[in-house]
């Protein structure tokens, strides 16, 4: 408990001596808020941090030190018609490991009986699923596909509603002729 007397401030005890500037400070400390004592180092830390990025002693980089190699691979642009649908499906085929020509016989089959291989194909029936109006778009027709993404984009999720669903475009294709819906 601090008592002013004067200009001078003097603790009510016993001893009753004068409060230094060191003593006022060392009580600010003692009643600083826990979020003010965890900010006091962060200055610190971006003068250090600073110092790091400036790199104003010239530290030459470890030559040991193997470089980043960024690789920017350029977009394809695949054409939105059937014909640059139907090339980029068949290019893109083998690395889901679909290889034979059977398979893009059933891919081929299939999707020219949904879509025609549109990309701008959209089913103006819609299917109604866990509640919600769904239309089928774009050249798989998939429930919910916007046909206004792209080419690469629409193959991409046939691709991977065949490979969920059926495991190749052979399985699809039988399902389809006897169901007529994939």
């Amino acid at each position: 408990m601090l008592a002013k007397a004067g200009s001078v401030r003097y603790r009510h005890h016993q001893s009753a001596k004068p409060i230094s500037a060191r003593d006022v400070r060392s009580d600010h400390r003692r009643n600083m808020r826990f979020y003010e004592k965890l900010l006091q180092p962060i200055p610190f830390l971006f003068f250090i941090l600073g110092l790091i990025l400036l790199n104003p002693l010239h530290i030459p980089p470890d030559p040991k030190a193997k470089a980043l190699e960024v690789v920017v691979m350029k977009p394809i642009y695949i054409e939105r018609s059937p014909t640059g649908a139907k090339a980029f499906a068949q290019k893109m085929m083998p690395a889901w490991g679909w290889k034979s020509d059977e398979q893009w016989e059933c891919l081929e089959a299939l999707w020219t009986k949904e879509s025609n291989w549109r990309p701008d194909a959209y089913n103006k029936k819609p299917v109604y699923q866990n509640g919600k109006k769904l239309n089928a778009g774009g050249i798989p027709q998939i429930l919910g596909l916007d046909p206004k993404i792209s080419v690469e984009e629409q193959v991409t999720r046939g691709f991977e509603y065949l490979r969920t669903r059926y495991s190749d475009p052979c399985s699809a294709w039988r399902f389809w002729r006897i169901n007529f819906w994939y």
